[in-house]
């Protein structure tokens, strides 16, 4: 939808409902009940904004940015922002390609050369829009042993990618969310300009905009006033900091206010930035293509979708104690930004509910999943065939049950009931939509939510190993890509894993050779003569990662 189309939607809704019929704000106490839970002066909470046409017309914050100081959350207070930074740094790519300093098709070595000749076909539009098939830097670190509170230099970072010798797809066939693509377009516009993210942004986007409190924060030792610190609740009550040496940008890294983010929004309707008004906002809005011609969902660092029956543009985000949520109707000129430092916040389901206040007479009602079209009653025969063990994941094992005219999917330690659309797609919780076919060997999973255009086959019994079977496995195992080792050994009955930098975990077996563990996926390779010889480790967004045996 183009910036045209959206004013012309709201001159027709101005005049289609007359000055008579102009929308009544809630009453702010029913705001304040959305977020009850946090209004306390012991507890961690949001920040939460709610911008039309160019005016912030509510704005308050519920519990505390600092515990420790009892220091109170307001619409001034700084919030770490997560990946909801993506939309800040796609945005200085886009300006640094407005310029001429790059373009979009540039390939990434022009810029990175250092990058193995696996990359020669990644362009810096699939870092943008996540189609490049590089491996995510962060599930790379967490798979090498190291945690997310130790420090990531830049220069590791960039180690830890260029080390890569395989892709897990190639550019543009695939859709894979990659933190990796937005910390190069970092090093790009670093290299490319001269000037660091931080410089650019604040040259090209926060100065312009007067957005004074914002910045990509690349000096972790930096002090910033009024500036929030993250929480998680502990098992025994209250809470603890969640504190991180980590100070990479693009991927994240954004500090930022809901009074400032009032500011960003707004310049997506009325565009001071760069020299091209409407038509930079369009790019940056515009969702990218598949090269099968396929349109995606995510554009420049946003998610363009729809809730209930209109058009949204949205980015969330979560890291370190913090989650964010900006979301924007724009044909509303209409935008709620929750920003929260309890990392059990749900600022998205936050930023619903507050929309679903302002807008009540524009949006469409909500169907239930059991109602959305299709055959809502299956007869047991054909559910019976999905019934069995699938991979939903990597590394994530879920088991479809039967019961009466309704199957479940019992995952995560959760037991989700499956909402029938027809008699091979079902809606579920936490996953959205799933599905299954049939193929000569047997039925397959797919899942729309984990973005893989594979399916996975159904899983047999779980293999029993005796002593002597496991026995085939223990030993040290190196991988060049990830710059670590890993040992293998037998401990009672079953088999344990540790990395160079990790603890021990359970290597549960979930198939011959193959095992899940700490959500990932260890599948063992064999040579000719049936001796294992390496294995490959699978995550969410890595795959076929190698360990050879040494």
């Amino acid at each position: 939808m183009t910036r045209l189309t959206w004013l012309g939607s709201i001159g027709l809704t101005l005049l289609g409902r007359g000055p008579d019929r102009l929308p009544v704000d809630p009453d702010p106490k029913a705001i304040d009940a959305i977020f009850a839970s946090y209004d306390y002066t012991n507890t961690p909470g949001c920040a939460v904004g709610v911008f039309r046409n160019g005016q912030t017309i509510f704005g308050r914050g519920y519990g505390m940015a600092d515990l420790n100081q009892g220091v109170p959350i307001t619409t001034n207070t700084v919030f770490y922002i997560a990946s909801t930074s993506k939309q800040f740094m796609a945005m200085s790519t886009a300006l640094l390609a407005e310029q001429g300093t790059i373009s979009l098709d540039d390939p990434v070595r022009k810029w990175i050369p250092e990058l193995t000749p696996v990359a020669d076909r990644v362009t810096v539009r699939h870092l943008v829009h996540h189609t490049s098939g590089i491996r995510d830097y962060l599930g790379l670190w967490g798979l090498s042993g190291r945690g997310f509170a130790d420090e990531i230099p830049a220069e590791v970072a960039l180690d830890l990618i260029v080390r890569q010798q395989a892709l897990d797809f190639e550019p543009g066939s695939r859709y894979s969310y990659s933190n990796s693509g937005y910390f190069l377009q970092s090093e790009i516009v670093k290299r490319a300009s001269g000037l660091t993210a931080r410089q650019f942004a604040e040259s090209k986007i926060f100065g312009p905009l007067r957005m004074s409190a914002t910045h990509f924060h690349d000096n972790n030792a930096e002090i910033v006033a009024r500036r929030a610190e993250g929480y998680q609740p502990l098992p025994s009550g209250g809470f603890q900091i969640v504190r991180t040496s980590f100070a990479l940008v693009g991927d994240g890294g954004l500090l930022t206010t809901i009074a400032d983010l009032a500011k960003w929004d707004e310049n997506f309707y009325q565009n001071r930035l760069g020299t091209r008004g409407a038509e930079l906002i369009d790019q940056v809005t515009t969702p990218g293509r598949l090269n099968s011609g396929e349109q995606q969902t995510y554009a420049f660092g946003l998610m363009r979708g729809e809730y209930r029956g209109q058009p949204v543009v949205e980015h969330g985000g979560s890291f370190i104690g913090f989650r964010a949520q900006l979301l924007r109707f724009p044909a509303q000129h209409f935008s709620v930004a929750v920003l929260c430092n309890d990392y059990t916040a749900e600022p998205e389901r936050l930023a619903q509910q507050v929309a679903d206040l302002y807008l009540a007479d524009r949006l469409a009602p909500v169907v239930a999943a059991s109602s959305k079209g299709g055959a809502q009653v299956v007869a047991p025969d054909r559910l019976d065939q999905w019934v069995g063990r699938y991979e939903i994941m990597p590394g994530a094992v879920g088991e479809v049950t039967r019961s009466g005219r309704t199957l479940s999917l019992n995952v995560f330690g959760q037991t989700l009931a499956l909402a029938a659309i027809d008699d091979s797609t079902f809606e579920v919780p936490m996953l959205d939509r799933i599905g299954f076919r049939t193929t000569p060997a047997g039925p397959v999973f797919w899942s729309q939510a984990t973005g893989a255009s594979e399916s996975t086959p159904r899983l047999g019994p779980e293999p029993k190993y005796t002593a002597a079977d496991l026995l085939a496995f223990p030993g040290r195992y190196t991988s060049d890509e990830l710059d670590t080792w890993a040992v293998v050994e037998v401990k009672g009955d079953t088999l344990r894993a540790r990395t160079r930098w990790g603890p021990w975990v359970p290597l549960q077996p979930i198939q011959k050779d193959r095992f899940t563990t700490a959500g990932a996926r260890v599948q063992f390779d064999r040579n000719g003569a049936g001796r294992i010889i390496g294995y490959r480790v699978s995550a969410a967004r890595t795959q076929n990662l190698r360990f050879v045996r040494r």
